[in-house]
């Protein structure tokens, strides 16, 4: 698939068929989120991936899916045959930071925007672009009980889930989007040349 595609194919999936994805693409799905960039090339990101149905009902619970269900919803995170949860650790980037070759960098005490979290971000859109490219569907949600998962995935204390991204194939019928759903805005409202311009004003690139 072009990237193009890959991009306009990209969507929220909340159904997946009972197919098991092989671990060889939820590996190779993984290792293209930690091609992303990280300051400083600190790496801080890594990934839990959790395919056993036991474990997965688990983490369902502690996604509040019973209630999701009680307002007329299929399950969802129950029934994805794959979980990931992308996780950052902070230590590492003030570790990085730290060494001889970013003495004269700002670093993580003066910056104005944790990275950690751009860094993890761009991370889970790796992983969400290389799904779609493999010809998944992803989803993506807060966990309600986060010291439930820290729990539950022996996550270490020093070490931050982001969320849950489910993964598998996508089923043939996909809940409608809500009704009162935002279209997408305008490119023109979004893109600035050269200086922020109010929206009525006609933006260039040419000055």
């Amino acid at each position: 698939m072009e990237f193009a595609e890959v991009v306009a194919r990209r969507r929220m999936i909340r159904r997946y068929r009972a197919d098991p994805v092989d671990a060889a693409i939820v590996r190779d799905i993984v290792a293209t989120a930690c091609r992303g960039p990280s300051a400083g090339f600190s790496q801080g990101q890594t990934f839990i991936v959790v395919t056993a149905e036991e474990r997965r009902t688990r983490i369902a619970r502690l996604c509040g899916e019973a209630d999701f269900v009680a307002r007329g919803h299929a399950p969802w995170v129950s029934v994805a045959p794959v979980h990931v949860i992308p996780c950052v650790r902070q230590a590492d980037y003030r570790t990085r930071y730290a060494e001889p070759d970013k003495a004269g960098s700002r670093g993580p005490g003066g910056w104005a925007v944790p990275f950690w979290w751009v860094d993890t971000g761009a991370a889970l859109m790796l992983l969400l672009l290389a799904a779609t490219d493999h010809g998944l569907g992803a989803g993506v949600l807060d966990v309600a009980d986060r010291d439930g998962l820290r729990k539950l995935l022996a996550i270490p204390p020093d070490v931050e889930p982001l969320g849950l991204v489910t993964l598998g194939y996508a089923a043939d019928a996909q809940p409608p989007g809500s009704p009162s759903r935002r279209p997408r805005r305008p490119l023109d409202e979004q893109l600035h040349w050269q200086q922020w311009v109010s929206h009525s004003t006609s933006s260039s690139p040419i000055a």
